[in-house]
């Protein structure tokens, strides 16, 4: 592979905007196709006044912990609320970051398992929360049900395992298939945990992710950055009272500042936006079907998928390389991702956002016919 980055065609420009369809850079206008925020919510006037209002009242840029102690404060309390109506759990915890998604589900659902079964390209946080839980670590192949059934075979009798995986895989937007891995893992009184990080919002009947997709039941649970779909700050585990208390005590979450009560304040109008107008993400999982279409009948190999996700190869580095370059010279900006399970040759990635226009979407079907 190229030593070159995927960073490398943006080195030394000036970035603004770019929450959604448009992207900034130098000051001219690009077509953008970059990043992960799915309702393209940035723009919408009364999230950017709960911000005002959360400073204008006095809200500190970060807080220092409260809810360990005995106390409460309400705005996080609020993003809190929201997380656990949205989601429909009893309870939810607002972390500063997603990556604290996997070690909040392996202590959140500790007493649950005995081992553990990673999908091999799962996200880096459930990765390193696996190897840090100190309980056995096995993989199966990637969104393999087959080998995932292959491997809870070779489990010592009574040993209750806990399956994590992502929902939707962030370099491909490909759904793990949770319907498949409920049923094994009901064989073996075991669970799921999946990251919803690029589901939320999006896929699934209440927009909770892809075990909403999958109509899952109480044997696979979830948690979700709220910066993605959602486009707030931080994220959440979501579950009965009895985890979310234990997810609370996991080292990471204690041993941190439960975040910025500003993004706590804008993450909870943004649940609440999303879940009031559920008609924005069926459009958005409309426009990206009419893109994979698109793109599907000029001979590009794209997954089938209602995540806001579609990536697809050319062939070789230097080829998706020169796609992404000939795109940025058209003002139009992508990934050519080397992101998890992109592969050596990498992959050119696209977020589609709520916010891109037919006449947007139309120009860069064009170009790519003009490659190809």
């Amino acid at each position: 592979m190229s030593s070159e980055t995927t960073a490398q065609i943006l080195d030394g420009h000036l970035l603004e905007a770019g929450g959604g369809a448009k992207l900034l850079v130098d000051g001219e206008e690009f077509i953008n196709f970059a990043g992960c925020n799915y309702l393209a919510l940035s723009d919408v006037a009364n999230l950017r006044d709960v911000a005002h209002e959360a400073i204008d009242q006095g809200a500190l840029f970060s807080k220092y912990l409260v809810k360990s102690y005995g106390g409460t404060d309400q705005i996080f309390e609020d993003v809190e609320a929201a997380a656990a109506e949205y989601f429909g759990t009893e309870e939810a915890v607002y972390m500063p970051s997603g990556y604290h998604i996997g070690m909040a589900g392996v202590a959140a659902l500790a007493p649950l398992y005995d081992c553990i079964v990673k999908d091999k390209v799962a996200h880096w946080c459930l990765e390193d929360a696996a190897r840090l839980s100190g309980v056995p670590l096995y993989e199966f192949s990637h969104r393999n049900p087959d080998s995932l059934a292959d491997v809870l075979k070779t489990l010592p009798s009574g040993i209750r395992p806990l399956v994590i995986t992502d929902g939707a895989f962030a370099t491909s937007g490909a759904l793990a298939p949770l319907d498949a891995y409920e049923k094994l893992v009901e064989l073996y009184d075991g669970h799921v945990f999946v990251d919803e990080s690029h589901s939320a919002g999006v896929v699934g009947e209440h927009g909770r992710g892809a075990a909403d997709h999958f109509n899952c039941g109480p044997r696979v649970h979830v948690s979700s950055t709220l910066s993605k779909g959602l486009c707030g700050h931080g994220a959440v585990f979501v579950g009965t009272k009895e985890q979310v208390q234990l997810a609370r005590e996991a080292k990471p979450l204690r041993g941190s500042t439960p975040g910025s009560p500003i993004s706590a304040a804008v993450s909870a109008a943004a649940l609440r936006y999303a879940q009031n107008h559920p008609g924005r993400a069926a459009e958005l999982r409309q426009k990206t079907a009419s893109l994979r279409q698109s793109l599907r009948g000029m001979g590009l190999e794209i997954e089938e998928t209602p995540a806001s996700i579609l990536a697809f190869s050319l062939g070789s580095f230097d080829q998706n390389r020169h796609l992404q370059k000939v795109l940025f010279e058209n003002k139009i900006y992508v990934l050519h991702s080397n992101y998890i399970a992109a592969g050596k040759e990498g992959l050119i990635r696209l977020s589609i956002f709520a916010d891109h226009t037919p006449e947007q979407l139309d120009r860069f079907v064009s170009i790519i016919k003009e490659m190809l």
